[in-house]
């Protein structure tokens, strides 16, 4: 009996080690950093050199389908992490292998006119042109 709740509790604390990734990078650490999501597709943002920003993207990587950015030269990928979206995370209740937010840390290194392209689909995957694709115009001044 013992043993069994030594198992259990071990589990446990287990599971949550495990979810404090998640939890560190479910969040921005900078405050005046911006989020884009896939609602300012198409958009122009407008930010000053050195700053941050953080593009998230819905993915299903359990798929194998991810974005693939590809920034103009005035723009940096810091980072590239992953977690779930907020909705899930209110419910606390998921499926794996569903869909995960793709979230890039990107920086301005340079001034002027930037873009942010993405192309969505599985990485062994030639193009068609159909794929779901998003863009983003940045103003660095």
């Amino acid at each position: 009996m013992l043993r069994t709740q030594f198992g259990i509790t071990f589990i446990i604390i287990c599971l949550i080690i495990g979810l404090i990734p998640m939890t560190v990078y479910s969040m921005p650490s900078g405050t005046n950093s911006k989020i884009i999501t896939e609602n300012d597709n198409g958009k122009v943002i407008s930010i000053k050199n050195g700053d941050t920003f953080y593009l998230r993207l819905n993915a299903s990587p359990g798929a194998g389908y991810l974005w693939k950015p590809d920034l103009s030269n005035g723009l940096s990928l810091l980072e590239t992490n992953y977690h779930l979206p907020e909705h899930m995370k209110q419910n606390e209740s998921h499926l794996y292998g569903g869909i995960t937010v793709q979230e890039f840390k990107i920086k301005a290194v340079m001034q002027g006119n930037q873009q942010v392209r993405g192309i969505y689909k599985k990485s062994w995957e030639k193009e068609t042109g159909k794929e779901q694709k998003f863009s983003l115009n940045v103003e660095v001044v």
